[in-house]
């Protein structure tokens, strides 16, 4: 979903286009696998972009969109569910998570299974929100406020919180590669970034940063 700190839900929780990580995505590739894709609007998306061939989703909604190849409901920290996608649609290209993984109770496992289902060469895109943004980090430094939402980097169904540096530790915790690590520019206050960019010379920068864009490579 896309995050209301950084500019709202477009449509509904599990109907966004997430066509913010696109320029990140390689192009062309034969099979891609939307992990917590929702109903399938990015995968479709991706389709019509020219991103991948074939695309599906797996994920707890059972609603699908027209215009994907596969969609499968069921539990993701099911490990016989989520094997079972894997052998019968996959091996993939690309596997995107888009803000899926923070929602697992152990996320670590999901990627290392997710690494096993990647062609050499192959990709997994996430992106996973970034606790460290100010309106968090803030609220927890000058008043004491943690305060859950509906939505958001603090949404009450989140059982795990990155930073930068533990994104790309879940990202390459089963020995995928790391590529690339990319902030969407999505933000409400870009005259904020470029104060606290120049006031740390780069080293605030992660204070409005809403989410990472990981991009992790199988090797061989």
């Amino acid at each position: 979903m896309v995050d209301p700190v950084a500019g709202g839900i477009v449509a509904g929780y599990h109907d966004d286009v997430r066509s913010d990580v696109v320029p990140w995505l390689p192009r062309g590739v034969r099979s891609m696998l939307d992990v917590g894709g929702g109903t399938g609007a990015t995968a479709v998306h991706l389709k019509q972009v020219g991103v991948a061939v074939r695309a599906g989703v797996v994920d707890r909604v059972d609603r699908a969109e027209p215009g994907l190849d596969f969609h499968r409901s069921g539990d993701l920290e099911d490990a016989g569910f989520l094997e079972s996608v894997l052998a019968e649609e996959g091996p993939f290209e690309l596997i995107t998570c888009l803000d899926i993984l923070e929602h697992l109770t152990d996320p670590w496992a999901v990627v290392a299974q997710l690494h096993e289902a990647l062609v050499p060469g192959g990709h997994i895109v996430a992106s996973i929100p970034n606790v460290r943004h100010w309106r968090v980090s803030g609220g927890l430094f000058f008043g004491d406020r943690w305060r859950l939402a509906d939505a958001g980097i603090l949404d009450r169904t989140h059982l795990r919180f990155f930073v930068r540096e533990t994104a790309v530790e879940l990202m390459t915790s089963s020995g995928l590669v790391l590529e690339e690590v990319a902030t969407p520019p999505r933000m409400r206050h870009p005259q904020l970034a470029r104060l606290l960019h120049a006031a740390g010379r780069g080293r605030l920068d992660s204070l409005v940063a809403v989410d990472y864009v990981v991009r992790v490579r199988r090797g061989g």
